[in-house]
């Protein structure tokens, strides 16, 4: 199945791509609050005896400087392994947990085997769910690497929020996914990167009505925690601070993405 563009439905099924100039509906409620959106995203996808203490770490850094609002992203195995990187965060309402399949293998070097691909992904989310008695419809491809097929995966496993690209996210509506605006940056531990573009981009802290385009700043758990709490703490003292304010990727899509599950 081929992803479609700008209003054409792909083949198979109804999935349509559109032009990123729609608004997610949460934002045209926000009052006058022109601050920039800063999502805080750490993928928690290097497996190894020290992935459970370095999430435990994370939670308490981000606590410490009162950061109630971020999204992680989990691969299921690790998941299954270290069930703390999902309890860490998912007891925090605040705090979006998502799936990035199974095992972080690339989905497009599976070489078009839809049913091992689709399994990645089922797999991915279902161990993220048990660990965290969660219903997760978030998503973020390892190594961001789609292909064609991915919208289709993504609706069998009841995905409706995909953060894998560089330039927009997709999020699942009326029966077909839609493109929007969304700017991506790696994590450093200055921050000055950020900052940059805060104080600089009209098109990411525009004058009111207009919406600012919400910015992902990505972290993965090979970088020491001392190096995200030094970027945290650049942050706090800057003076383009009160120009953000940080989100979940719930906020930004404006849908419930991490709900408890309900005990039957």
């Amino acid at each position: 199945m081929k992803l479609a563009h700008a209003g054409m439905i792909a083949t198979g099924a109804v999935i349509v791509i559109g032009v990123a100039m729609i608004v997610p509906a949460f934002t045209q409620h926000q009052g006058i609050d022109n601050r920039g959106m800063v999502m805080l995203s750490f993928d928690i996808s290097h497996a190894g005896d020290k992935a459970a203490s370095w999430c435990k770490d994370l939670a308490s850094t981000l606590a410490a400087h009162k950061v109630v609002k971020a999204t992680v992203f989990v691969t299921g195995e690790i998941a299954e392994k270290s069930p703390e990187c999902v309890t860490s965060f998912s007891s925090n309402t605040g705090f979006d947990v998502g799936s990035q399949a199974y095992s972080y293998v690339d989905l497009v070097s599976l070489n078009n085997n839809y049913t091992r691909t689709l399994e990645e992904v089922q797999k991915g989310k279902e161990s993220v769910d048990n660990a965290g008695n969660l219903n997760s419809r978030l998503f973020k491809a390892p190594y961001g690497k789609t292909d064609e097929n991915i919208y289709s995966l993504l609706t069998q496993a009841g995905i409706v929020a995909d953060f894998s690209y560089v330039n927009h996210y997709n999020k699942y509506e009326g029966g077909q996914f839609i493109k929007y605006d969304l700017k991506v940056l790696p994590g450093t531990e200055d921050g000055f990167e950020l900052f940059t573009i805060v104080s600089n981009d009209a098109n990411f802290v525009p004058a009111y009505p207009q919406e600012p385009v919400p910015l992902e700043i990505t972290f993965d758990n090979s970088m020491e925690i001392k190096e995200i709490d030094k970027f945290l703490s650049e942050l706090g003292t800057s003076p383009y601070n009160s120009k953000i304010r940080f989100v979940s990727a719930s906020d930004i899509a404006g849908l419930d993405l991490t709900a408890e599950r309900r005990l039957q």
